[in-house]
């Protein structure tokens, strides 16, 4: 199990806004070692999925654990390898918050409300999916990181910025980051 320290903003900004290469070659062993990272990696966090610029690889390679919908079961990882959105929806506003900038989200960021794609498994199998939701928020987040895109980029108001705070009744809130300062 190697767990990759994950790239944290924003004392790493600069490796976060890397645009990533495509990926060429998938009989590489560096390729099936970054796969195992990226899950090693997801797997010792709470979230639901990882691009490879978060533990400073810029390769198009992500992890994603689709099943984040309201009434669906949560999938096995899926490595996705040079993901492109072929179709998107009207884009919504709703929940955004990243691994690399933790304790901070959002309900303000647009995404599109459902998408398909397209990207080659880690097998070397096409991948086409259309995703709804909460999925497809996801993976329009991870392909946003492969192009040097945080989701603090499409904020639409950035006071709107949350972070959990734990109250004097030992409850968690979330509470805005400029109500911070006051």
């Amino acid at each position: 199990m190697a767990v990759k320290r994950l790239i944290y903003f924003p004392q790493d900004e600069a490796l976060l806004r890397q645009k990533s290469r495509r990926v060429s070659n998938l009989k590489n062993k560096r390729l099936k070692r970054l796969i195992q990272d990226l899950k090693d990696t997801l797997d010792s966090q709470r979230g639901a999925a990882i691009a490879a610029p978060q533990i400073g690889v810029h390769k198009r390679v992500a992890i994603a654990k689709f099943g984040q919908n309201d009434d669906a079961a949560e999938e096995p990882m899926l490595t996705l390898i040079n993901p492109e959105i072929i179709e998107a929806g009207a884009p919504e506003t709703g929940f955004d918050g990243c691994l690399s900038i933790p304790d901070i989200y959002t309900w303000d960021t647009p995404r599109p409300s459902w998408l398909r794609f397209r990207a080659t498994g880690e097998d070397g199998s096409d991948i086409i999916r259309r995703l709804e939701g909460m999925d497809a928020r996801v993976l329009h987040h991870e392909i946003d990181h492969l192009d040097g895109i945080l989701f603090l980029d499409r904020l639409q108001d950035p006071d709107e910025l949350y972070t959990p705070v734990e109250g004097d009744d030992g409850k968690t809130n979330m509470v805005r980051l400029v109500d911070l300062g006051r």
